[in-house]
């Protein structure tokens, strides 16, 4: 039997795909090569088990029947997988995967405490939120730290803390400001298509408050190199970004901070994770971070 699993697996493709030839593009193999693995299953099986149509394919009545034991054969191979990729945990780091900023300024002080609870290396991957589900998908990272959620039936989300913005500059502004006297400043932003500056475009926005009004010069499509050339200007400027960035710097004088009066401005960060797929490293992980920050 465990000879046929190869022809089952492909049985059960051929059925999600109601088509031979999508089953042999999921497949990556010829639409021959599938006809004759369906065809030689179903000779061992000594029975019919698909029909061929003009609008796709149909199972036999003892196609239906078989379907219902391959799909309980595939759980089980799924279920050992699962205790199987136990053994490979053991000596493979555990990946995290982060947008950029999350990445570089927010987890790394989180990674030291995780390495001693789960005594694994720890890898973190910074990708744009897109790949990042991807790579999650594929099994190339365990767990992903992002700013935004997806519509994926596949993902569970949970909210992790809530990552404070500011407006910040390379000299010394008032500790708080009204929205309009913020046109009176030179502005480096991130580009429009930022998930931070659409963020707070949009919180904005619900304030009567016109980003589009501000005194924008330049844009930067990196968070980092944003910083860098405000802090480097001989002018002042003023941008705007997530605490985290540009904390040390304004702890040591380098750069300033306000924010607008009456408005608090935060983005919510998530802890992102495969449904029924975590093992007891990753569930670790994720209570640990959670148990870090209450959520309100």
């Amino acid at each position: 039997m465990f000879k046929q699993i190869e022809k089952i697996y492909t049985f059960l493709v051929v059925y999600e795909t109601k088509s031979f030839s999508k089953a042999s593009e999921s497949l990556k193999i010829s639409q021959p090569a599938v006809t004759q693995k369906i065809k030689q299953l179903e000779e061992y099986l000594g029975t019919k088990l698909i029909e061929r149509k003009k609008n796709g394919i149909i199972l036999t009545q003892k196609g239906k029947y078989f379907l219902e034991i391959a799909k309980n054969l595939q759980n089980c191979i799924n279920n050992v997988s699962g205790k199987i990729k136990y053994f490979k945990e053991e000596s493979l780091p555990l990946i995290l995967g982060a947008t950029t900023t999350i990445g570089t300024y927010i987890l790394p002080k989180y990674i030291p405490y995780l390495r001693e609870l789960i005594n694994k290396n720890i890898n973190i991957v910074i990708k744009d939120t897109q790949n990042l589900v991807q790579q999650l998908k594929e099994g190339k990272v365990d767990l992903i730290i992002t700013p935004i959620t997806t519509f994926d039936e596949e993902i569970d989300y949970k909210r992790w803390k809530k990552d404070k913005v500011v407006f910040f500059s390379n000299k010394p502004l008032p500790k708080e400001i009204e929205f309009e006297e913020l046109q009176n400043y030179q502005f480096i932003c991130r580009e429009n298509e930022s998930l931070l500056r659409q963020e707070i475009t949009k919180k904005l926005k619900q304030h009567n408050k016109n980003c589009e009004l501000l005194n924008i010069k330049s844009y930067l499509d990196n968070s980092t190199a944003l910083k860098f050339t405000i802090l480097n200007s001989k002018e002042q400027f003023v941008s705007m970004a997530s605490y985290s960035l540009v904390k040390d710097d304004v702890e040591n004088g380098k750069l300033f901070i306000t924010k607008i009066k009456g408005i608090e401005l935060f983005r919510t960060i998530y802890i992102a994770s495969l449904k029924g797929k975590k093992g007891n490293i990753i569930e670790s992980v994720e209570k640990y971070l959670l148990s870090t920050t209450s959520y309100s």
